[in-house]
This record gives structure tokens, sequence and C-alpha cells, in this order.
């Protein structure tokens, strides 16, 4: 919901400022349109340090610079995401955002050698401007830069951007907060949020929630909704204050309901009971078959072969007909190799053999976790995405992972389709499923037999390298 209704007219001239407001508060949706328009990358040595350590990612013609920004309450920290995109083909900046700012940058045109943004969307919810008209200025009488006209306020509105903890040194005492009861996700962790306090200290806005449960937002609003700061000062003038909130915060079950574990736990769990990669066994290959209607029609058979000597040699490959689909890791590079018609339907095959997603690329609050039966076992399945109240799983979105009492995982929904595994056994302190059925919409599509798992004998280096087939692990929630 936007704030009442604002205006200001602002003149700058050397050192000298005027301005004329209608209204007491400055929105923060206004305020950041009006910085996108004139700064694009505001505190630019700070962005451009960050951009030195950032995550670099390419998609659709973009690169992504993106990193964390931890807060505090001095007791706890929680993260929020800053970006900057740009185009790869002309090197303009496309997207960013950080604390108090965020801009994303369309219909460039060319203004006096230079390429100005005519279209800027800017904020949550975004609102966007387009720039109608940018011409040189001509001579204006009488001047239109005059900071020493009559009728301007005093003192100044302004906004800052400061950091958690120096904006809680003015904060006032309050209640703690009565988290409710959780029948889903995390029972303890912590929450956080963009803020806006005006000049007497009152927080009049509140940015989007990251919560290790999002159960919590709304109590978490409230809170922070009635805090109380004393008016910030700067130059000993009170000033608009744009900042972040957190809050640990430790919950129980309501009474009766079944307590779990988080979905990390079960994951990890999952992964180190049933995969051999994962555990703490020796070296190993594995050999599977399997059979799946390929892109011609028909039927075949394919094979499968995972040879794992460290969490740094490993090469998986898998086959059929004519079509191949490898990923292999020596050292810190990883390569990945696809030929064929057929060779999506061998990464799907892949993500069966190991569909737990990796902890590096989820985020906990996504995640609900509830009793269920498998086949009249009983299980805790692990769900993110939508669920009708029928109980059917949105094909696009939903993932879900079934596990047994004893952590296995017994069953996966994923785009879609479902994988049963099935018939256990042991190698290595593991249980390995030799038997792995794909349905969708109850059919089978492919099933897969694990035929043999043996420890691995000698391997050439060389089988760990696919020269010229290097891969950056990106937008994957698989391990390997």
């Amino acid at each position: 919901m936007r704030s009442p209704e604002f205006h200001q007219i602002a003149i700058m001239n050397g050192d000298r400022e005027w301005q004329k407001n209608e209204g007491d508060y400055f929105p923060e949706w206004l305020r950041e349109i009006a910085v996108a328009l004139i700064e694009p990358v505001p505190h630019l040595d700070q962005v451009l340090q960050q951009v030195e350590e950032a995550d670099v990612k390419r998609l659709m013609g973009n690169t992504y610079f993106s990193w964390m920004m931890m807060s505090t309450d001095g007791n706890v920290q929680k993260g929020m995401g800053g970006s900057v995109a740009v185009t790869d083909s002309t090197g303009l900046l496309f997207y960013g955002n950080g604390p108090g700012w965020s801009g994303l940058y369309r219909d460039y045109k060319s203004f006096n050698g230079r390429k100005v943004a005519r279209t800027i969307s800017s904020g949550s919810p975004e609102v966007t401007a387009q720039i109608t008209a940018l011409e040189d200025l001509p001579d204006i009488s009488p001047n239109p830069f005059d900071a020493q006209a009559s009728g301007g306020d005093t003192p100044l509105l302004r906004t800052v951007v400061v950091d958690e903890p120096k904006l809680r040194e003015n904060l006032l005492p309050a209640d703690p907060v009565a988290w409710p009861p959780l029948k889903d996700g995390p029972l303890q962790g912590a929450v956080t949020a963009k803020i806006v306090v005006d000049r007497t200290g009152k927080v009049r806005e509140i940015g989007s929630i990251a919560s290790d449960n999002p159960g919590l937002s709304e109590a978490f609003g409230k809170s922070i909704g009635a805090m109380q700061f004393k008016p910030f000062l700067e130059n000993g003038v009170a000033v608009q204050v744009v900042s972040r909130a957190t809050m640990p915060f430790k919950t129980v079950r309501p009474a009766g309901v079944e307590t779990f574990e988080s979905a990390r736990t079960y994951f990890e769990s999952g992964r180190r009971v049933c995969f051999p990669a994962a555990g703490n066994g020796p070296p190993y290959v594995l050999h599977a078959v399997f059979q799946a209607e390929v892109k011609a029609g028909n039927v075949r058979h394919g094979e499968y072969v995972d040879t794992w000597k460290s969490d740094d040699e490993w090469r998986r490959q898998a086959s059929v007909g004519e079509s191949w689909y490898v990923r292999a890791k020596h050292g810190e590079k990883r390569y990945e190799f696809a030929e064929g018609p057929d060779a999506p339907l061998l990464r799907l095959l892949m993500k069966a053999m190991e569909p737990i997603p990796a902890i590096d690329t989820f985020v906990e609050s996504d995640w609900s976790i509830r009793p269920d039966t498998v086949g009249g076992m009983k299980t805790v399945r692990v769900l993110a995405g939508y669920e009708s109240p029928d109980g059917t799983l949105d094909p696009q979105h939903a993932r879900a992972y079934w596990f047994d009492e004893t952590g296995k995982l017994v069953k996966s929904y994923y785009l879609g389709i479902e994988i049963r595994r099935s018939e256990f056994e042991g190698f290595g302190g593991v249980e390995i499923a030799r038997h792995i059925e794909l349905l969708k919409n109850g059919n089978l599509g492919m099933l897969i037999r694990v035929i043999q798992v043996s420890p691995v004998g000698t391997v050439p280096k060389n089988n760990f390298d696919l020269s010229g087939h290097e891969w950056t692990r990106a937008f994957t929630d698989e391990v390997r």
C-alpha cells in the first residue's frame, strides 16, 4: 500500500539547496524512483567492491552479479540479496538493487553521446517512470535554479540509509514479541525486513520480509510496526531513515501437533543414508540399466555409470542409442557434455538417480513438513510449492520428498514426475535403491535397475576430464 499523497519541489545550486514540500513524510517508493532516475547505482564504490566478490551468472543475454547483505540486531544475523545485471551485448545496466535503491532500466536511447534509459522501474510494489522528453536546456529567465528564493521549507526533508546497529542506538524500550505456535517449518531462526522511519522516529513502511519461517511474518510485521525510535539526527537535524530490522525467533508447535526436524536435516540425512557419494564409504562404481520411451517414439534400453573416487574426482554418464549425457569433476573443474536427441531424457535420469536438492540452493522457509504414508508405510513429507485442498500437487512448481522412519528417500515429486524408490540394499554404510520408477500421471515412463555397486579399481586421471566441455554449476539444484 502506498503512502499518502506527497509533492516536493527541490532545487540544488552549488552547495545551496531549496525545498518545498506538501506533506511531512517522503514515501519510499517515490524516493526510490527519483533516485533511480538521477543516480542509477548509488554508493558506486561500495557496489563495485561487492561486485568483485559477487556470485556471477549468465542468463538470457545478461550477466548477473549477486551478493548477500547481512544485518543484525546484535545477536543474530539475517541476509538479504543485492545485485547488479549488465546486458552482455551493450554493457548497459539492466537491473540493480541494494539498501535503499533499486532499478530496472529499459528503452535506451542516445543523448549527447550517452545512452539513457527512457523506461525505469523501481521499488516494491513496482513503480514505472517514463522519460518523455530529454533535450538540451535553453536559456530561461528568470533563473529556475535560484536556491535562495523565498518560501522554501526549513529544515529540509532528507532521507539517509544507515545500518541496523546504528539505527538501534535510537530504539526505545518495547515489549518482547509474542511469537505464535507454528504447525510447519523451523521453530527457531531469524527474520528481517527493510524499514523506513520518519523524522519523529515512527516506522512508516515495512518492506518484503525475509524469514526462516514465513508463518511468523505477520507477527514480525506487527512488532516492527509498533517500534518507536528517538528521532535520528544528521548534523543536528531530524531525517528519515532507511534501514533494516532483524529479530531472532523461537516458538513451539501447537498442542497435539507432531514435531518435525528442518527440511535441511531431512535432506542431509537422506543423502547420507541413500547415496554413496554423500556417505563415508569407499570409492565405488555403480552400474544401472534403464528402459524409457525415446524421442523417436519407441522404448529403448540405456545404461548409467557413476564412478566416484572423492568429492573432487567423479564422473557420471548415461547413454541410450546415439545420445550421451556426462557430468564430471576433477579438482576445481566441472564438466558437462550432452549429445544426441535424447540428452534431455538422460539429464532427467541423472536427476532421478540423485534427486535431493543441494543445501546451497534452497530457502528453509519455502518448505512445509508433515506426516504422510507411501504404500502403507509411515513417512515424513517435505514439500515446497502449491498443494490443492484435495492433495494434488502443482506439476509445474511443487517439489516433494518422502522419507521413511530410517531416513531413506522412498519417493519424490519433480516437474509432475513421481519417482518411487525401493528394494534397498546396503553398500559402504548406505542403503541404495536398486529399483527406481518414474511415473507421469500414474503411468510408468522410465524404469531403472541398479545392477551392480562395487569398490572402484584403478581409474585413469583423464577419465574425469572432458577437455573443451568445462561447465559452471549454476541454475541447478543438483549436487552433482
